[in-house]
């Protein structure tokens, strides 16, 4: 009797298990979930450019490192420019000095010129007096003399001061060149890019042409993906997607066809 209710008990907790209502949770279908497929590939930018000094001298700054984005024109180092400092300084006096010789030069000039002025005006008194037999013939030769003389005085100091223009081009032609040699010693970008690169520190004496950073074009980065073939087939042309190397992320990209920034090869 008691096997047969034992029999019974079990008979009622499997049909328990296994008839039982059960309670179901229903998924709700997700809208906008972002498309990720994973491959191996390559980031490069078709703008890439190791900077450096058009000019050798110790570092004395640097004021960009790996990963920072820079403005065009932004300076990245700079150089110790004590000598060439001095150089800019000695061609400003040789500018300073050659806006003395000149106004000496103009003076000369003026003097040439009203003693010209006297020597014409007594020629001409005496040629006129001779002319009257009141002077003798030899006074009025001495006149014009004297006014021959001085009209080559004249171009004498006419042709110094030409000399001393023709310095003054000369060195502020100089002055320039210093100029811009002490310019040199700043690096600054030549465009707006991102530093991918920092190859030297402060201290460090460089060479002309040394690379400093390597800069790229962030607007020129393309991406080459290599994705399986079964995940291929859920690309599309003109897709947008964005990609991350690393802790770096790159910036978002826009795949215009397959042969451009995103390249899809089963």
């Amino acid at each position: 009797m008691l096997g047969a209710v034992a029999l019974a008990g079990l008979a009622a907790g499997g049909w328990f298990l296994t008839e039982r209502p059960l309670t179901v949770t229903v998924v709700a279908a997700e809208a906008g979930v972002p498309l990720r497929l994973y491959g191996l590939g390559s980031v490069e930018a078709r703008v890439l450019s190791r900077v450096g000094f058009e000019v050798g001298a110790a570092l004395v700054s640097v004021s960009a490192d790996a990963g920072d984005a820079v403005k065009a024109g932004q300076e990245l180092a700079a150089l110790h420019p004590a000598e060439q400092k001095a150089r800019v300084a000695r061609a400003l006096a040789a500018v300073a000095a050659n806006a003395a010789g000149q106004a000496k030069a103009d003076a000369a000039v003026a003097r040439a010129q009203a003693v010209l002025a006297q020597r014409i005006a007594a020629n001409d008194r005496q040629k006129e007096l001779a002319r009257q037999e009141v002077a003798s013939i030899q006074r009025a030769e001495e006149a014009q003399r004297d006014e021959d003389v001085a009209r080559a005085e004249l171009a004498l100091a006419k042709a110094d001061l030409a000399v001393i223009r023709a310095q003054g081009a000369d060195v502020e032609a100089a002055l320039q060149l210093e100029l811009t040699l002490l310019a040199h010693h700043r690096l600054v970008a030549p465009y707006d890019a991102v530093v991918v690169a920092r190859h030297v520190e402060p201290g460090t004496v460089v060479k002309s042409g040394d690379p400093i950073f390597t800069l790229i074009d962030p607007a020129t980065v393309w991406i080459q993906a290599f994705i399986d073939e079964e995940r291929a087939g859920q690309l599309a042309l003109g897709q947008e997607g964005s990609s991350a190397c690393g802790r770096n992320p790159l910036p978002s990209f826009t795949a215009p066809s397959l042969g451009s920034a995103l390249k899809v090869i089963a």
